[in-house]
């Protein structure tokens, strides 16, 4: 089970998610976030904090993610990701895709420029 909790600040939209995102989560996630772009909401804050655990369907829902959002010319931010979500990433080549940030305020920081 994953928990899926939503904010906006200003132009912002914060995910923060919590729990394992695996085959069985990542459709919730995927379906929640894909919602939100065809919403016009192009300014994405995915928060990892409460995230315990990242399969290849979660990195899958992100490329994904971050493709609709690149092509509405929007900015998605991944924070609070533990060494070994980064790690993950980078041993899969997917770091370079993504903006990373230690905190959600970083986050926002990074939308903000």
């Amino acid at each position: 089970m994953i928990e899926i909790q939503e904010r906006t600040q200003g132009d912002s939209t914060i995910i923060e998610l919590a729990g394992k995102l695996d085959a069985s989560t990542t459709p919730a996630v995927e379906a929640k976030l894909v919602k939100r772009i065809q919403e016009g909401k192009k300014y994405l804050v995915l928060d990892f904090g409460g995230v315990t655990y990242l399969a290849s369907s979660g990195l899958r829902m992100l490329l994904l993610v971050v493709r609709q959002i690149q092509k509405m010319e929007g900015q998605l931010v991944l924070c609070r990701l533990d060494q070994t979500m980064r790690d993950t990433l980078d041993i899969t080549g997917f770091l370079p895709y993504f903006k990373i940030a230690s905190t959600t305020e970083e986050a926002l920081q990074i939308l903000e420029s």
